[in-house]
């Protein structure tokens, strides 16, 4: 039985630049715990909720063969102001799992299983803490600041899209419950770290 799941990774910069002139760019970041959902088809990371079997609301592909998918990702939005020589940058960061584009064959419907996706949400998370923790290290060019967060998100979403890749890899989708277990403790460590230095 193999284990798949896909990814997706969304950027939307929204700039306002209202005057020219300022030399420094004061940054704010925030971490958005819940997102407008008329459709209620997304679920936004929180530690404190696991994702259950009844989340995976997508559709199967029998043909695939991968037992389950798990579609995640995360986005940000960067507002830019620049008022009376004073530039501002706020940026709002997300992630979300999305239950229509995520599945599971019946045959999947396990507690293993939903671990085994669950962290793949988890790395999801980890790649967004990292990316907010890269975003209070730069030092925002006002003539390059849209260069250099797209080219900060791209670094982000290519490691964290190896460490997915790493994690199928070496559990073989989850078959090999030793290398499952052994990861498990890895994202939960990797979790706690990055928690703990105030993500």
């Amino acid at each position: 039985m193999e284990l798949n799941r896909r990814v997706l990774f969304l950027a939307l910069i929204t700039l306002l630049a209202l005057s020219a002139g300022a030399q420094k760019i004061e940054t704010s970041i925030t971490y958005l715990s819940s997102i407008p959902d008329p459709g209620n088809n997304y679920i936004v990371y929180d530690r404190h909720r696991k994702l259950s079997i009844e989340d995976f609301k997508g559709k199967p592909e029998e043909e695939s063969v991968a037992a389950a998918i798990t579609n995640s990702g995360f986005m940000f939005k960067a507002g830019y102001r620049n008022v009376n020589g004073k530039a501002t940058l706020s940026i709002t960061v997300y992630c979300s799992f999305d239950k229509e584009l995520s599945w599971m064959k019946q045959k999947a419907k396990t507690a293993y299983i939903l671990s085994h996706e669950q962290h793949h949400f988890d790395i999801t998370y980890i790649g967004t803490l990292l990316f907010i923790k890269k975003l209070k290290q730069v030092n925002f060019n006002q003539e390059k600041y849209k260069e250099q967060l797209h080219n900060l998100y791209n670094e982000v979403v290519i490691d964290m899209q190896k460490l997915q890749n790493r994690y199928d890899t070496e559990t073989n989708n989850g078959i090999l419950t030793d290398k499952q277990a052994m990861w498990n403790i890895k994202i939960d460590e990797q979790l706690a770290s990055l928690l703990s230095e105030g993500n």
